[in-house]
């Protein structure tokens, strides 16, 4: 794990703070953003950049017309593209790569604006391959370029203050913890991968190929800032999973995994695709420490002694986001978060300030997630070197 991972966000709000002020203080040009892949995730990001005037999206790149058109929209003067590869040819007024693409297609439009000198912002999970994590890593590396992994649910203000409070010993040293996602199921209006052997058509978040698995879409923030939380080295991973309910696709529709740490921390996990109803327990993060246990309530953290018993302490916390630059014009993924992430971008880029979350991280959370489904599939309980460093 990166020493800096118990560190950075010690001051997550005040960091994204001064980001902005910092910013807002400068008038330099703004960074020139290209975009490549322009689904639904993507718009949200641009929804986000419209209110962003550091930023400036001047090219689109999608294969799939429909998606590129809605981008465009949203994008007023940025040139379009089919492919991502003449768009990186071709211009050479563009400071930085955003990507959006599905899982599987990370790596190579990544590595490729490495080649042409540029950074980049690639959104969860890093890759559907260690391998490939590897590749991205030592194209930065190489090209002296930033690479940002769109990991922003670390900055939701109760996930960053329970970090904080963690890393403070609030609730002694962490030996449990619990969490879940109960959520519906995938969009049926995402992007749909043809199988060049098959012909067949099929929405990309149903095959293992281009998914990775259903944790790597989803899940993967949870168990990411969980992880984060706990510090320490994975020793072993277990995992059951399966398809009770949507039975015709490769990928599960729930999963159950355990983590086990060097130290013996235990971290369970819960995703279900088909618990769309579930409320409050829809989401779900406990941390169970040797002096108490802490979980986010009504919007505030509890917080609950061992030693001195009796009712929660609750912290509160605020976000400051402005409303005007989440209105929701996309839905619930034009987030707090993702501006947030923006502007610790922005400051990355233009005073060499460390990424949110770095890449050796960003790996460490796909290779758990990767352990988890290779366990449930092969019935087996599996260690850390069971996939490459």
């Amino acid at each position: 794990m990166e020493t800096s991972r118990r560190s950075f966000l010690l001051t997550a709000g005040a960091s994204v703070l001064a980001a902005e002020s910092a910013l807002d203080a400068q008038s330099e040009k703004p960074i020139r953003l290209a975009m490549i892949g322009t689904g639904h995730r993507a718009w949200a990001h641009l929804a986000i950049l419209k209110s962003l005037p550091t930023f400036q999206v001047v090219a689109l790149a999608d294969p799939t017309p429909e998606f590129l058109d809605r981008a465009v929209g949203m994008a007023p003067g940025a040139k379009t593209y089919s492919d991502y590869k003449k768009l990186l040819a071709e211009r050479k007024d563009i400071d930085a790569v955003v990507v959006c693409t599905p899982n599987f297609l990370h790596a190579e439009p990544t590595i490729a604006a490495f080649e042409r000198g540029l950074a980049v912002l690639c959104e969860k999970p890093m890759a559907t391959k260690v391998e490939d994590a590897n590749r991205m890593i030592e194209a930065s590396r190489k090209a002296g370029k930033l690479l940002y992994i769109g990991f922003q649910k670390r900055l939701v203000p109760i996930t960053a203050k329970m970090q904080q409070l963690t890393a403070a010993g609030e609730i002694g040293k962490i030996q449990m913890v619990s969490g879940n996602l109960f959520r519906g199921d995938w969009n049926p209006n995402s992007w749909k991968y043809t199988d060049p052997k098959t012909g067949v058509s099929t929405n990309w978040r149903y095959l293992t190929f281009t998914e990775g698995s259903a944790l790597l879409e989803d899940g993967v923030h949870e168990i990411d800032c969980m992880n984060w939380m706990i510090n320490d080295r994975v020793a072993r991973v277990t995992a059951m999973g399966g398809n009770n309910v949507y039975k015709n696709r490769e990928t599960a529709d729930h999963i159950s995994a355990i983590i086990e740490y060097a130290s013996g921390v235990k971290l369970s996990f819960e995703l279900c695709l088909f618990g769309a109803n579930s409320g409050v327990h829809s989401r779900r993060m406990v941390l169970i420490g040797s002096d108490g246990v802490m979980y986010p309530e009504n919007g505030k953290i509890a917080v609950r002694s061992s030693k001195r018993g009796g009712e929660a302490r609750y912290v509160e916390v605020q976000d400051n986001t402005p409303k005007s630059v989440v209105g929701k014009e996309v839905g619930s993924a034009q987030d707090n978060e993702t501006y947030k992430q923006y502007l610790l971008f922005a400051e990355s880029l233009r005073a060499n300030k460390p990424p949110l979350v770095g890449p050796e991280s960003a790996k460490d959370t796909i290779k758990i997630i990767l352990l988890a489904e290779k366990s449930f599939r092969e019935r087996r309980v599996l260690n850390w070197n069971d996939l490459p460093a």
